[in-house]
């Protein structure tokens, strides 16, 4: 129980969120000490209970803001948002401590001296492989805000952090063995040396990486962002969808006032981007001729580019198809580029299995109308844009690595993710959408907009650290900055399949170390 509150804690939001740091290693230490009276069946459903426990608990904590988003535009009873966070989304998070931690406690041999390497690669290939609902990055998640550890995922990508927290949780775990006398002092002290190195080689690449200093004052012809955060709430949409509407027409009329005033704030001789949040366009922009023209003769008054998300729909045969979309126009209007949103969330843009289920997707439907129903894009769009390229990925596109990665590989140098947390309500999603970011921005060299309907709205550079002031939650306003857009290597992004071939190399060497020593070890007792 106490893992799964060190493992809720242990997120980015909370003030205490290094003690995330020894969720991992107290769970461990429980899994060592399963009933030895018990069959191997029994004990992995007893170690799988204690998953599903500490999971559960961990989401409830770190994920109440899907409590929230249930609740309240689910339009279901809190008790059942409840249950849908810490035994649902708790499931999820249970079957991967399960199979990072439980499973090799369970299959391999009792080999306390021997085991630490392959377990730790075993968990780190886990965090990195395994399919989840939403693709938290568990081993990256207490080191978060970092600054000098989080360099290393430009080398080993965000799940390969899982190194750094997942060895100290080991090195815990041989501490707790030789109190209880199952190892030597010096097998101790091997793990700990390994660990320390490790931790060591992250603090000296994140120095070496950072040590350029603040970023040099862009020149004059450098592209100019004005990102929009109107703070409109979606809470009407809950309960009156028609309201909720005209609303939204309303809107349009302030956002295109915060947008001149923005713009204000720039030079009309230099290149510019506006960019709107998703969710705060009252229409679909494709299907609305008038909607369109205002915009067009907006941008045509005032020049820029104009990035923003929306709805948009074809007809295949006797089907309609929907898709979220992010477009980029150019100063007289015309579309540049359009993005399908790639990575749906289950249950908001998607109904899984609705087509092999279609009543219970049916009933689903009547029971959370606002529920959308999207196809998934399959391009990783990029958009040209003065001298260079950018992108936009919509809000939870991001927690999927390829997305990103993929996008940075067809040329964009600006990643601009236009997102809607306001079904969130205050908590701590935005702390997790920035923690993700900022790995991201890491992972692939990139700077990143963080551009978000309620909060939060900020700029990130290639190396992950904030270069702009923040808009909070709930905050109106306008950002502004400047950047030159400019492409810069990357381990982790161009090399993952080499990445992972290493990582594979270190899991069979480690598993033959463990064979070897335990054959030398039969020899020796015979």
């Amino acid at each position: 129980m106490l893992s799964g509150i060190l493992l809720g804690v242990g997120t980015p939001g909370y003030p205490t969120q290094l003690l995330g740091l020894l969720a991992i290693p107290g769970l461990l230490i429980v899994l060592e000490q399963l009933p030895q009276n018990l069959s191997k069946g029994q004990q992995a459903r007893y170690s799988f209970g204690l998953c599903w426990l500490t999971g559960g608990i961990g989401a409830l904590i770190a994920a109440h803001w899907i409590t929230n988003s249930v609740h309240v535009f689910g339009n279901l009873p809190f008790p059942v948002a409840l249950a849908i966070t810490g035994v649902g989304y708790g499931l999820e998070v249970g079957v991967l401590l399960w199979v990072a931690f439980a499973a090799p406690r369970l299959l391999l041999p009792d080999q306390s001296s021997r085991d630490v390497p392959l377990r730790l690669l075993w968990a780190v290939g886990a965090d990195a492989f395994w399919p989840r609902l939403i693709h938290w990055n568990l081993g990256a998640l207490p080191l978060s805000g970092i600054p000098l550890l989080e360099q290393s995922a430009a080398l080993l990508g965000s799940s390969g952090m899982g190194l750094f927290s997942f060895g100290f949780a080991f090195v815990l775990l041989q501490a707790w063995r030789l109190r209880n006398g199952l190892i030597s002092r010096a097998v101790l002290q091997r793990v700990l040396w390994g660990v320390t190195l490790l931790w060591g080689a992250g603090f000296g690449y994140g120095v070496w990486t950072l040590q350029g200093g603040p970023p040099k004052q862009p020149p004059s012809r450098a592209l100019q962002v004005v990102a929009i955060q109107p703070n409109f709430s979606l809470q009407a949409l809950a309960s009156n969808p028609e309201l909720a509407y005209s609303d939204r027409e309303a809107n349009l009329r302030a956002l295109l006032e915060d947008s001149r005033m923005g713009l204000t704030r720039t030079s009309s001789d230099a290149p510019r981007l506006l960019v709107w949040p998703e969710s705060v366009f009252p229409g679909a922009f494709f299907q609305d001729a008038t909607l369109r023209g205002e915009v067009r003769a907006f941008l045509q008054e005032h020049p820029t580019h104009l990035l923003l998300t929306s709805v948009d729909w074809e007809r295949e045969g006797d089907r309609w198809k929907f898709y979220g979309i992010s477009t980029l126009l150019n100063p007289e209007g015309q579309e540049l580029g359009r993005y399908r949103k790639i990575f749906l969330i289950p249950f908001g843009e998607t109904i899984p299995l609705s087509s092999w289920f279609p009543k219970w997707a049916a009933w689903l439907r009547e029971q959370i109308p606002n529920m959308s129903e999207f196809v998934a894009g399959e391009e990783f769009t990029t958009f040209p844009i003065t001298e260079g390229w950018v992108s936009a990925p919509i809000c939870f596109d991001v927690f999927a690595p390829q997305t990103i990665r993929e996008m940075v590989r067809n040329g964009a140098q600006l990643v601009v993710n236009p997102s809607n947390l306001a079904w969130f309500g205050k908590s701590t999603a935005s702390d997790n959408m920035e923690a993700v970011l900022r790995w991201r921005a890491i992972e692939n060299r990139v700077p990143v907009l963080f551009a978000s309907n309620n909060g939060r709205t900020v700029f990130l550079g290639a190396d992950g650290q904030p270069q702009s002031e923040r808009l909070e939650l709930f905050m109106p306003g306008v950002l502004v900055h400047q950047l030159v857009l400019e492409s810069r290597s990357s381990f982790s992004r161009d090399f993952p399949e080499a990445l992972a071939g290493v990582w594979g190399i270190g899991l069979l060497l480690a598993f033959w170390s463990l064979r070897s020593g335990s054959k030398r070890s039969a020899r020796r007792s015979r």
